[in-house]
């Protein structure tokens, strides 16, 4: 039998920061779906080469793992691994119980993205990280894929649950965060029953703008119409 998913990702959470994303990352968050591979994001390190002596040597602690690249799923060693999380952002392991993908370079995230992203994480039990579900989010945008559109919709789903009971409540500043981060007819809808007339404002504007774009929820909430 080989090395399971879980022991080499505790391998790798002995010295490094690891944070779980694509489906496992989903599933943690409560989504009831399937999934046929892991996806984390190891600390990308000041450079590509200290990343893939680490990856290199959890590796050679296992018999049988093979690290490979796109195109093409090939098998590459040594400096080739520096060249692929430069080129390509991540690699594949192969020879655990499922495909594994480590990210140095998530989607629509960069290397030194990785800080802020860990700063709203929480940690995990088997000392890996959860990230956010917006950034989780945002990870799977522009992909076009039919799962990571559904994937997308729940997390969102957790974001506008979460907004809708804290802008009632936000002062400025909160309301103003929030929405540089998220923001939809409903989120405004909730910022409108802050008694604060910033906020007020905010949702207001935000709302002006969704019209503009074309929503018809916004329309009518500004138009004072019953939303059906």
């Amino acid at each position: 039998m080989g090395t399971s998913t879980r022991e080499f990702i505790a391998a790798l959470t002995e010295r490094h920061r690891v944070i779980v994303i694509g489906g496992l990352a989903v599933i943690a968050h409560g989504f009831n779906r399937p999934t046929m591979d892991a996806d984390v994001w190891l600390d990308p390190m000041d450079h590509s080469a200290s990343w893939a002596e680490v990856l290199t040597e959890i590796c050679e602690r296992f018999p049988g793992l093979t690290i490979h690249t796109l195109p093409g799923w090939r098998r590459v060693s040594g400096v080739e691994i520096a060249t692929a999380a430069e080129e390509v952002g991540l690699v594949r392991i192969l020879g655990l119980d499922c495909p594994m993908d480590i990210f140095r370079r998530p989607n629509e995230f960069d290397e030194a993205s990785f800080e802020e992203v860990l700063s709203r994480c929480t940690r995990n039990a088997d000392g890996t990280w959860l990230p956010d579900p917006l950034d989780l989010a945002i990870s799977k945008d522009q992909t076009n894929r039919e799962k990571d559109a559904h994937d997308i919709n729940f997390l969102e789903g957790l974001v506008r649950e979460r907004w809708v009971k804290l802008l009632p409540k936000a002062d400025p500043s909160e309301a103003r965060a929030l929405f540089e981060r998220f923001v939809d007819w409903r989120t405004c809808e909730a910022a409108l029953a802050n008694p604060n007339p910033v906020v007020k404002a905010l949702a207001t504007s935000h709302l002006c703008e969704l019209a503009k774009e074309g929503d018809p929820f916004s329309q009518a909430l500004l138009e004072g119409r019953e939303i059906p």
